[in-house]
């Protein structure tokens, strides 16, 4: 059985990785809870961005620009900043990898610390680096968005492909891929009016809608990965708590029996 300071040297230590995670735990939860209430509030928006696509999806795509279609395709890898998530990134870019492997010459944009530092390790050549704030703003994110349309209407790439996780609840995020610009969607024959124009209409709802999606993606990406840090986090300090208990256990019953061994000693002695 193991010496009692060893014991105490094993809790401190263990003491010390929940004082740890209980701190990550609480920030993940404030940053789950203001991105819940963001996206929340902004999915009705997204939806009817949504709706106007499958309406006007060939229309919209147009109004963007012309496609190269002899330039390569892009490829969108967005991930967390930070590890701590479990197996969230790991499970985004196994996805990825599977859609480089049927796009072998296409381009990729990494967006993430994580994204990036894969990249890197797997020494695939990236044109695009960058890195989101973890509570990400739609300004930042329409940013992002330009640089990505400019890679497009300037002809160096084609078609763009987004690979993100797509959030359906606190314990599930399933990688998946869509393309951003999709124009086989929408009704060409609808007889809309539009005021003042439709070139001017379109032009307009084409910038926002697709910026819209775009922003939508990136809040599902942030969102998962707080979620997953959270339940990660969760994890990790219940299992040091219970460990702790534990630990504090056999200290008690060495203590105990120390005590015992003492009493009985000196009943003997006497």
């Amino acid at each position: 059985m193991a010496a009692i300071q060893t014991l105490k040297k094993q809790l401190r230590g263990i003491r010390s990785t929940q004082k740890l995670t209980k701190a990550m735990k609480t920030v993940s939860t404030v940053k789950f809870s203001k991105l819940n209430g963001m996206y929340g509030g902004y999915a009705p928006y997204g939806d009817h961005c949504r709706r106007l696509m499958a309406q006007y999806g060939a229309r919209l795509c147009k109004a963007m620009g012309s496609v190269q279609e002899d330039a390569p395709e892009l490829v969108v890898i967005l991930g967390s900043n930070k590890g701590l998530c479990g197996s969230f990134n790991a499970e985004v870019f196994r996805y990825a990898a599977q859609v480089l492997a049927e796009k072998p010459n296409a381009l990729v944009a990494a967006v993430g610390k994580k994204t990036v530092s894969y990249c890197d390790y797997k020494q695939i050549p990236v044109v695009l680096k960058e890195s989101l704030n973890d509570l990400p703003t739609y300004e930042e994110s329409g940013a992002l968005f330009d640089r990505l349309l400019a890679l497009r209407q300037t002809g160096k790439v084609s078609r763009i492909t987004v690979v993100y996780p797509r959030y359906k609840n606190m314990m599930v995020q399933t990688p998946s891929s869509c393309e951003l610009f999709d124009g086989e969607t929408g009704d060409e024959t609808d007889t809309a009016l539009f005021v003042p124009d439709e070139e001017t209409v379109v032009a307009t709802v084409a910038q926002t809608a697709f910026r819209a999606m775009f922003y939508d993606l990136v809040l599902q990406t942030a969102l998962g990965a707080q979620a997953a840090t959270l339940m990660t986090m969760r994890s990790a300090y219940d299992t040091a708590t219970g460990y702790c208990a534990e630990l504090e256990g056999q200290i008690n019953r060495q203590r105990q029996s120390a005590v015992t061994a003492d009493v009985l000693e000196t009943s003997v002695e006497r």
